[in-house]
Order: structure tokens, then C-alpha cells, then sequence
């Protein structure tokens, strides 16, 4: 088959920063970079495809908030290429987790702590729009107003629900640790009061809140429960479910075997799609320094429907499991996942994926599937989605083997039977350099942005992934899932699933050459008059102002010789011929004549008849026709008839 090829701009350099998203593995897209540190990026992409990138910059000597405001290919939309600064106030020199998102008409929120108030860890909300402008107040707001050194508030996660409100919470630390939960209308409002809502316990922690929404007006609630000192928490993991008012409506303990080690923080918590969610962790809960990796799912009722404290993805117990990452198919209710694996001694890393289903059992068998064998390139999944019938997940490895410390970015794709939508795993990034903070964004239409810090001199680096393996912000999705049939005319019948952007056109092709095209909103058609034979069809997608997508997959059909009324069947005739062609205006039409007359009857690319004429019979023998007619430039299809004899032939014309 015929391919197309693209020549596309990789890079519209302004003030040394990329103005869109890089197609090459080579040459990664620098977002934020220059004199000091730019750090822990976040990234919320919107409905309509644009995202917000915001980060921690210590270009002004000091840690401060930066936002950028980027389209869906990359381009920077905000004047200044740095985008806006949002706050400026004091940081402390180490930084924590901070979270931002998008609400449903396009603004983005933020929560981070800063130490404006009396040096003391406090959490602040900012609200900004489209246009960069900060919204509600320029110096934020107050979620927490501690003025004592004997608090902090420290890793605010935050969640712009379908309701319309975000949902921020937080951490609150003395000698034990709360949980702070607050409600926030689009106007600002505090809607749980000025403090929000608290979870704590006597003697016991609650640690690393993780919010979603719940689908029905509800809120999803991951939390740890801790006692004992710190460094090495007796850890249990809970679920709950909060109406609008904040009131539990049931709390499912997850987890209460404990081995969850005190860095295992923020861990995969994901929609189930029902109301319900899916949870991963690893821990080594008999305490013989082997950690696993678990799964569990708690669905819309508060149930798990996994085994009790979750199930076992690999029941290898010699080897370790850690960090993993999952992608959740919630139509059929299956669960990728990927994980590290190592020796018992942790020196020889490789990297395992398996697919679960809700109710805990492994579906490619009891240990998964060794994708990067154990051994010295050091792999680790860094984050995972689902789309459509495929998983993805990104994951490190060394560029060197042996090398931990200088890596690349690569994606795995994965469908629930094993097989790969490309040939072999993709490089997102192939620049040898520490790279750490991951971050990604998913959009409606499956491709993905993942941004992470790169370089010793910690600069943001973006790259964006389409659902075809190619990268960049040039993405042309072809159709999918073309079919096809005759019927009992001979009439061809196709159809196909649209691309999830919509295209300008589409482009039928017959044995790799343009039959018809067709608009948009047209996802089918109906060819009549094709000469018995066997064609293969497939179709393109052309996008504004003139890209063509790949092809979709190929249909073959044989269409048999027409029954006429008689009950006959209507003899091919190959004796015609067009000359020339493609053809101008002039051109002759050679064919074995009988004594009857033959009529000729041209119709253009939609089927619809152009022109018919009847020449007179009598000769019994090969003759010509000359003829000049002003068709325009496009593909036609001649049929001549004659006596009980029809052919056909195709013919284009070319001015």
C-alpha cells in the first residue's frame, strides 16, 4: 500500500524555549529553563484540549509559582514564554507535593503551601483564567491559617469535580498528623466552613490524602491511617465516600496487613468508571524483606471486590515488586498494570506488567509477564492510562546499561489480548540525562502530555504522545474499523469509525487509487457499478489545510457478474479500451460491437450520471467511438452496453 509521508516543523524557537511539542526523541521540548531551578511540574489538560503546565522556579533566587498556558500542539498561548507568575511568596528551601487543576470552563486551580504567614507552612488556592489572569485574589487564598511553628501544612492535592466545586485537601502535622478537607464554590466560597472537615484519631496519624470524583455528586477519599514513629509506619489504607455535604456515606479499610513503607505516599488510586476505585501499592506485610505488589477495587457501594487486603499481581514471592503503575479499562472492567521487579538483593531491576480483572484474579498468568528481563538498565514505570482498547505506560531506563543515573523515557502499549498497536516500544525521549518528577495529562481525544524534570541544572522538559505511536502536536488519526460488503446488485457497501478528531474530509481509495471523497459528517458510502473483480478498499482522513492520515485497515471484496432480469448473468467484456487516459477532453472508446446498438453512460465518483449516448449498431466487429466532452477533472466510471453484453471501465480526467 501506498504511504503518506509528512514533513512537519519540529521547532519554533522563541527566547531559547520550544513553541511546540517536539516530534523527535532527539530534541525533547524545553518548556521552562535558564538561571536557576525549575522544578516539580504539574500539568491539567482542559476539554478542549489546552493545558496548563505549572512548576517551581528559582529564577528570581527563591522558589516561586509559574504557570504556563499551552494549546493542544504545544504552542505557548500566554505573551511571555515563561507564562505568568502566580506567587512569589517565600518558600521553604525544600518543597513538597503541590497539585493543580482544570474546572469545566477552562480555568485552572492551584494549591501549594508557602510561608508568607509568620514563616509557618500554610495552604493557599489561586484560580486563573484563560487569559492569565489571576482570579479571586491576586494573593490567593487561605485554606489553613496556622501562625505556630509547631504546625505545618504541607501536600495539598486538589480536584476540580463535575459538580462544578474543587475539592482541596491537605496535611496538618504536630505531633500527630490530620487530614484537612475543604469544599470551594466557583466563586471562592468555603462551603465547609473556614476550616473544612478533619479526619483524626487519638495517637494515630492520617496521612497522604488522594481525591476523585466519585461520577453521581460524590467524592472519593484515599487516606493512610498511621501509628507508630514515622520513618516506619504501621500503614493502613482506606477508602471513603463523601457527599456534597461532607458527610461519610461508607469508609471501606482497604488495607490492614500492613509493610506499606513510610515513602510509599501517593500511590495509584483510579475511577473504576462506576463510582467506584482501583487502588495499587506494594508492602511487605510478612516482614521477610521481600516486598509484593498488591491490587484491590472497591466499587460504588463501598465494597471490595477483591480478596481481602488486596490481591497479589505476581505471585512470584522469590523476586521483589515495586512502584505500579495502572491503566484501567472500565468498560470491561479490566485493570493493567506494570511494576519494577528485582532479585531479592535488588541489584538486577527489570520491569513486569499484568492484567487483573475487578475481581482480583490474573489474566496472563499467576506472574505477570517479564517485559525487560532482570538486569542492569534499571526500569521503572512512571505513570499509565488507558484509551479506547489499549494501555500505555510510561517507564525509565538507563541509556547505558549500568548506568542508573543518566536515562530514557519510553512507552510500552499494551491490548488486553497481548498484542501491540505498534512494533516495538516507543522512545519519548531519548536524551542520556537524569530525568525525575513525572507528571502526565490525558486528553478526551488519548493523547497524552508527560512532563518531568531533565538535566542537572533541573530544567521542564514536555512531551506529547498521540494514541498512533508518533509524537508531537501534529497528530492525523486515520479511521477505524472500516467494513464493508457487496450486495446482491454488486452495489458496494462501506463504513467506518471516526477518528477522535474531525477531519475536513474523507478519502475512499480502490486498489490504492482515490475513488471519492466524501465530507465529515459522512462516515460511509455506497459505490455502485464496479466491473466484476476483486478490489481492496480503505480510507483517509484529510485534515485542515491539506494532511492526509495514514490509512485505515484494508477491506477485500470480490464483487461476481450482475443477474439481469432474465436470470442470466450479464458476460464480462474485456474488449474496451479508453485511450488516452487520463484523459483531457478528446478521447476514443475502442469495444467489440455486434449488430445491435451500444449504449454508453458515464457517471461521475458519487454515482450520479454525467452523460449517455446510443450509437447504432449494425457492424459486427471491433469499432471506435471518438468523442469530446468538458467533464471536470476527477474520477468517472464508463459502462457500455450492448446487446446482452456490458462492460465497464474506469477513467480519469486531467486538465
Amino acid at each position: 500500500m501506498k504511504r503518506i509521508t509528512f514533513l512537519l516543523s519540529l521547532f519554533l524557537i522563541f527566547c531559547g524555549l520550544n513553541a511546540q511539542f517536539s516530534s523527535s526523541p532527539l530534541a525533547p521540548t524545553l518548556l521552562a529553563g535558564g538561571a536557576g531551578e525549575q522544578v516539580i511540574p504539574k500539568i491539567a489538560i482542559g476539554n478542549d484540549g489546552n493545558m496548563y503546565l505549572g512548576r517551581f522556579d528559582s529564577v528570581n533566587g527563591s522558589y516561586d509559582v509559574w504557570l504556563q498556558y499551552l494549546d493542544s500542539s504545544g504552542n505557548l498561548l500566554w505573551q511571555n514564554p515563561r507564562g505568568i507568575l502566580v506567587s512569589s511568596f517565600p518558600q521553604m528551601t525544600w518543597l513538597t507535593e503541590w497539585d493543580l487543576d482544570v474546572d469545566l470552563t477552562g480555568n485552572c486551580w492551584l494549591a501549594f503551601q508557602d510561608i508568607r504567614t509568620a514563616g509557618v507552612n500554610n495552604v493557599m488556592l489561586y484560580k486563573v483564567d484563560t487569559g492569565g489572569n489571576i482570579l479571586l485574589s491576586n494573593t490567593g487564598i487561605a485554606l489553613s491559617y496556622d501562625t505556630s511553628t509547631d504546625y505545618i501544612n504541607m501536600s495539598p492535592v486538589l480536584l476540580c469535580h463535575s459538580s462544578g466545586d474543587v475539592y482541596v485537601a491537605w496535611q496538618r502535622s504536630a505531633l500527630t498528623t490530620e487530614i484537612h478537607l475543604q469544599r470551594i464554590s466557583p466563586a471562592g466560597e468555603l462551603l465547609w466552613g473556614t476550616n473544612g472537615i478533619t479526619f483524626a484519631g487519638d495517637a494515630v496519624s492520617f496521612t497522604w490524602p488522594q481525591l476523585l470524583d466519585a461520577g453521581d455528586g460524590n467524592l472519593l477519599l484515599k487516606y493512610y491511617i498511621d501509628s507508630g514513629p514515622f520513618w516506619a509506619p504501621n500503614r493502613q489504607v482506606f477508602v471513603t465516600k463523601l457527599s456534597p455535604e461532607g458527610t461519610a456515606i461508607w469508609n471501606t479499610p482497604v488495607n490492614s496487613a500492613a509493610g506499606l513503607t513510610a515513602w510509599e505516599q501517593i500511590i495509584p488510586f483510579i475511577s473504576d468508571g462506576s463510582g467506584g476505585a482501583v487502588l495499587a501499592w506494594y508492602d511487605d506485610r510478612y516482614n521477610v524483606m521481600i516486598n509484593e505488589v498488591y491490587m484491590a477495587r472497591v466499587n460504588s457501594s463501598g465494597l471490595a471486590t477483591t480478596p481481602e487486603n488486596g490481591t497479589l499481581i505476581s505471585t512470584d514471592t522469590f523476586n521483589q515488586q515495586y512502584y505500579p503503575k495502572l491503566a484501567v479499562d472500565t468498560e470491561n472492567e479490566k485493570v493493567f498494570a506494570w511494576f519494577r521487579t528485582t532479585d531479592p538483593d535488588q541489584n538486577n531491576v527489570g520491569l513486569a506488567r499484568q492484567l487483573m480483572d475487578f475481581s482480583g484474579n490474573r489474566l496472563w498468568g499467576d506472574t505477570g509477564v517479564q517485559i525487560i528481563a532482570q538486569g542492569n538498565t534499571y526500569p521503572d514505570p512512571v505513570a499509565a492510562y488507558f484509551y479506547q482498547d489499549t494501555a500505555y505506560c510510561f517507564y525509565t531506563a538507563a541509556a547505558s546499561p549500568g548506568d542508573s543515573y543518566n536515562e530514557h523515557l519510553k512507552v510500552n502499549a499494551i491490548k488486553s489480548d497481548q498484542s501491540s498497536p505498534w512494533l516495538a516500544d516507543v522512545y519519548l525521549d531519548s536524551v542520556a540525562n537524569p530525568k525525575l518528577h513525572f507528571d502526565a495529562g490525558v486528553s478526551n481525544q488519548g493523547w497524552s502530555v508527560l512532563a518531568y524534570e531533565q538535566g542537572n541544572d533541573y530544567d521542564i522538559y514536555a512531551m506529547r504522545l498521540n494514541p498512533d505511536g508518533t509524537l508531537g502536536g501534529a497528530y492525523y488519526p486515520a479511521p477505524q474499523s472500516l467494513e464493508g460488503y457487496v450486495d446482491e446488485q454488486g452495489t458496494v457497501h462501506l463504513s467506518w469509525q471516526e477518528p477522535p478528531l474531525t477531519p475536513n474530509q474523507y478519502l475512499v481509495y480502490v486498489n490504492e487509487e482515490l475513488y471519492i471523497t466524501l465530507p465529515a459528517e459522512t462516515p460511509f458510502c455506497t459505490i455502485p457499478d464496479f466491473v466484476a473483480g476483486t478490489y481492496d478498499f480503505y480510507v483517509c482522513a484529510l485534515y485542515s489545510p491539506d494532511h492526509l492520515s495514514l490509512p485505515s485497515n484494508i477491506v477485500t471484496l470480490t464483487i461476481l457478474p450482475v443477474a439481469i432480469e432474465e436470470g442470466n448473468y450479464i458476460p464480462v467484456v474485456i474488449h474496451l479500451e479508453v485511450k488516452p487516459n487520463p484523459i483531457r477532453n478528446s478521447f476514443t472508446v475502442s469495444y467489440f460491437q455486434d449488430k445491435s446498438p451500444s449504449k454508453l453512460t458515464i457517471y461521475n465518483i458519487r454515482g450520479q450520471k454525467v452523460y449517455e449516448q446510443t450509437f447504432r449498431g449494425g457492424v459486427n466487429g471491433f469499432v471506435s467511438q471518438n468523442l469530446n466532452l468538458n467533464l471536470p477533472n476527477g474520477v468517472y466510471l464508463l459502462q457500455l452496453d450492448s446487446g446482452n453484453q456490458c462492460c465497464r471501465k474506469k477513467v480519469t480526467v486531467i486538465k
